[in-house]
């Protein structure tokens, strides 16, 4: 066999690989791709990219309680911290049912510099108690909009964001949910300020 065919046999046999090489990379880039939106993987930004479900259950703990959840996620320490030096934590009660809304500790480190350290105790609990509702545990999946009372008696607003579909509660974007013997716990992208012009 004449050495230039055997080199056009051995580009073709690369070219063919080559073009094999990339169909493959691209079935399987599809498949993720088809993944991320049926479950609701979070973006870069945060927000939820799911056009049908706005977050997933990171993980079912039926076995713990709320309050044990809410005190041990790895990313929110600083608003665990809140939730014991306040006294919120310690009326949270095994027995009643509650959704809790924890910040991120990057959402409370972006907040204005001496916003929390600005407060009053009275302010800061209230505060903490505004990421928490009694007596249900809410599933912000199936709530397109509405008004629940949190427990510092301000009014929470819950909303489908119209672009990407997220669950938000206020402003804020639910990225993980845990649900528990006594509830659910909400990690959300930013904190809940208490509306400034209530309880005066």
């Amino acid at each position: 066999m004449p050495t230039e065919t055997k080199y056009m046999l051995a580009w073709v046999a690369a070219a063919l690989s080559f073009i094999a090489l990339i169909l493959c990379l691209w079935i399987v880039n599809a498949g993720q791709i088809q993944s991320t939106a049926a479950y609701g993987a979070p973006s870069d930004t945060g927000a939820l990219e799911s056009p049908h479900t706005p977050f997933i259950i990171a993980e079912n703990r039926t076995s713990a309680t709320t309050r044990t959840i809410a005190e041990g996620l790895p990313d929110a320490t600083q608003f665990a911290s809140l939730l014991e030096s306040t006294g919120v934590a310690a009326e949270l009660a095994d027995a009643n049912s509650y959704t809790i809304f924890i910040p991120t500790d990057r959402a409370l480190h972006a907040l204005p510099q001496g916003t929390l350290s600005g407060m009053t105790a009275p302010e800061l609990k209230r505060l903490v108690e505004y990421h928490v509702v009694v007596g249900r545990a809410i599933d912000v999946n199936a709530v397109d909009s509405g008004t629940v009372m949190a427990l510092s008696r301000d009014a929470l607003n819950f909303s489908l964001s119209p672009g990407d579909q997220s669950a938000r509660v206020n402003s804020s974007v639910v990225l993980d949910a845990y649900k528990t013997k006594n509830g659910i716990v909400y990690l959300i992208n930013s904190v809940l300020l208490p509306p400034v012009d209530a309880h005066s």
